[in-house]
């Protein structure tokens, strides 16, 4: 299971965004990845562990906890998108996308989108 982003620096974003603030942004979302993920791993082991004699209720745990991940790498990204990325005319987001296109299986994916400039010669 991957749970960290790559934090290469991709020749798209030249000119945009410097190669130090985009590996700071990762690092700090592979942060809050690793906070959350050790917890959830714990978590899914013991409710593997207790399924059959629950009958599938300590599966809870892990979702719950999976929801607050996302949760909190959006808030993580919001604060991103507020203090830096907004300025530069970039937004990040995290979206949900099908593993392939046959499959049920669905992946988180980080999305760095360039924001259209407001046209500052037409009048209200």
């Amino acid at each position: 299971m991957n749970s960290r982003f790559n934090t290469e620096y991709p020749p798209e974003l030249t000119g945009y965004i410097a190669p130090e603030e985009l590996s700071a942004t990762l690092s700090r979302v592979n942060s809050v990845l690793k906070r959350h993920v050790q917890t959830s791993s714990r978590w899914l082991l013991c409710g593997l562990a207790f399924c059959c004699c629950s009958l599938g209720c300590s599966m809870w745990p892990v979702i719950c906890l999976n929801r607050r991940t996302v949760i909190a790498l959006e808030k993580c990204l919001d604060h991103e998108n507020v203090s830096l990325y907004h300025k530069l005319g970039l937004h990040w987001s995290l979206a949900r996308r099908p593993t392939e296109p046959s499959d049920r299986l669905t992946e988180y994916v980080l999305e760095l989108k360039i924001l259209p400039k407001a046209a500052l010669n037409i009048p209200d």
